[in-house]
């Protein structure tokens, strides 16, 4: 096996393979679980608006019937419910329909599964032999999928003449 270090190709055993496999899936696993955990904690940030917005649903309708503009309501929702812009804009993108009973159990049901997600998340960049547990997942998950047996063989015998079928 070939790996090219600073343009020179040179010849690496099997376990510097593996070992160069290994830790490019440790790296690929922590940087998507870091991408993961961002966005979910971005998610969770905007259900936690919701939840407040559901608590105080007939305040939160109130300061958005009253206020004159978009920027006045964002404004009234921010200060009267201690919102951050973007929970607040969040619920100004939400439909109505949304925030009626049936809606209202969607959004706790989402907000406690993202939490779950989170702490997940969490504990698998904070142990990096978890890390490694599925890497061999997805190593046993390749070999089930595309393992088979030998198609080659080899033949003890030389062949003395090529034939275009060999």
């Amino acid at each position: 096996m070939l790996a090219l270090v600073d343009r020179q190709p040179r010849v690496i055993n099997l376990k510097q393979a593996l070992s160069c496999y290994i830790d490019f899936r440790k790296e690929v696993i922590s940087r998507r679980s870091q991408f993961d955990l961002k966005k979910a904690k971005e998610r969770a940030h905007i259900l936690e608006g919701f939840k407040i917005a559901l608590d105080n649903l007939e305040q939160a309708i109130n300061l958005i019937r009253k206020s004159e503009t978009v920027d006045a309501a964002r404004t009234n929702l921010m200060k009267a419910l201690s919102l951050s812009q973007i929970q607040a804009q969040a619920i100004l993108d939400m439909q109505l329909r949304r925030l009626a009973h049936l809606e209202q159990q969607k959004i706790i049901d989402e907000y406690s599964e993202v939490l779950k997600n989170i702490a997940y998340l969490e504990d698998l960049l904070a142990n990096p032999r978890k890390i490694l547990f599925l890497i061999q997942q997805d190593i046993v998950e390749l070999k089930s999928k595309f393992g088979d047996s030998r198609r080659t063989y080899i033949k003890k015998d030389e062949i003395e003449e090529f034939q275009e079928e060999d």
